[in-house]
């Protein structure tokens, strides 16, 4: 197979997953656009300024950083913990802490506790990854080449991780609630409808893209 035919087939998962990374006001026309993600340059220096991403070293760590250990290693010992305490325990932890991010955290494993795909919320840092090194090859941080060798290290991950786009989604938007306190804990099951629905219509690289 061709370097060229080898990255068509993978560009289908690089659209699958980075079309989840636009949460909330812009989400859907994303969702159903994945194409169209990556052609404001404006917008993606403006997220690599919040992501606190200024050059390429920062970018590399970042991405590479993500790919090894991510948000998925600190939401797995949570959810190893509270899944291990009573039920009255969970309850009540994360009541008396004082710093809102880490009760924040606490009530996103709380709630999702018993009912995560075995691989956490792996899928959201896959996605994100994917999309950094994406945007940053878009932005001149990183080279064609070296995009492509963060993407072919990403999707054998995934294919090991996941056997289905279903358990994929919800992992990955249980990893951006946990990580954002802009998305409030309630977020997956009032967009959960939606999310399906929108993950087998228009968006046809979640079709050719195969995953189990």
């Amino acid at each position: 197979m061709t370097d060229t035919a080898a990255r068509k087939i993978m560009n289908d998962y690089v659209e699958a997953m980075t079309s989840l990374c636009i949460v909330g006001k812009f989400g859907e026309y994303f969702l159903r656009n994945p194409e169209m993600i990556f052609e404001r340059r404006s917008a993606l220096r403006g997220l690599f300024k919040f992501w606190n991403i200024a050059n390429t070293q920062e970018l590399k760590q970042n991405v590479e950083w993500t790919i090894a250990i991510g948000a998925r290693k600190e939401f797995g010992e949570l959810y190893n913990w509270l899944s291990s305490v009573s039920e009255a325990e969970r309850a009540s932890i994360g009541q008396t802490t004082a710093d809102p991010a880490r009760k924040h955290q606490l009530s996103v494993v709380r709630q999702y506790v018993w009912r995560m795909p075995t691989a956490g919320i792996a899928a959201y840092d896959y996605s994100m990854a994917v999309f950094r090194a994406c945007a940053g090859q878009k932005l001149g941080y990183i080279t064609e080449q070296e995009k492509w060798a963060y993407i072919e290290e990403v999707i054998p991950l995934v294919k090991d991780d996941f056997s289905n786009w279903k358990d994929y989604l919800y992992s990955f938007n249980v990893g951006a609630v946990f990580t954002s306190r802009l998305l409030n804990a309630d977020y997956i099951s009032e967009n959960g409808v939606l999310l399906t629905k929108l993950l087998f219509s228009r968006n046809d690289s979640f079709r050719r893209a195969s995953l189990g």
